[in-house]
């Protein structure tokens, strides 16, 4: 399922790297389950990088215009995620279709 464009990128020390959507959370899909340890993808320019959910970021207050933001594992850069890039849900056992080149192995 399509989450929407990454925003923006910025890393936090010893955490890992935050994505920023170009979707408000009020405008997320309702059938959207996106949970800790989900599995993501990132699809830009024919190739896929498919990394995990390691938490959801808010702001307090919270406000359901702000846009959607997660967190991915430390050892993903900022370098490794274009501003653009389609975000997508994925099925944990799910393979990278085979006609796109996988970023990441």
């Amino acid at each position: 399922m399509l989450v929407g464009a990454v925003s923006d990128t910025f890393e936090i020390r010893g955490r890992g790297l935050v994505v920023a959507t170009d979707t408000p959370y009020e405008r997320l899909p309702r059938e959207l389950k996106l949970r800790i340890g989900d599995p993501i993808e990132f699809r830009s320019g024919g190739s896929i990088l498919r990394s995990t959910v390691v938490g959801i970021e808010h702001s307090d207050p919270w406000s359901p215009k702000q846009l959607f933001a997660f967190l991915l594992p430390h050892e993903v850069v900022k370098a490794d995620i274009a501003i653009g890039a389609e975000v997508w849900t994925v099925e944990a056992d799910a393979e990278p279709p085979l006609h796109l080149p996988t970023a990441a192995g």
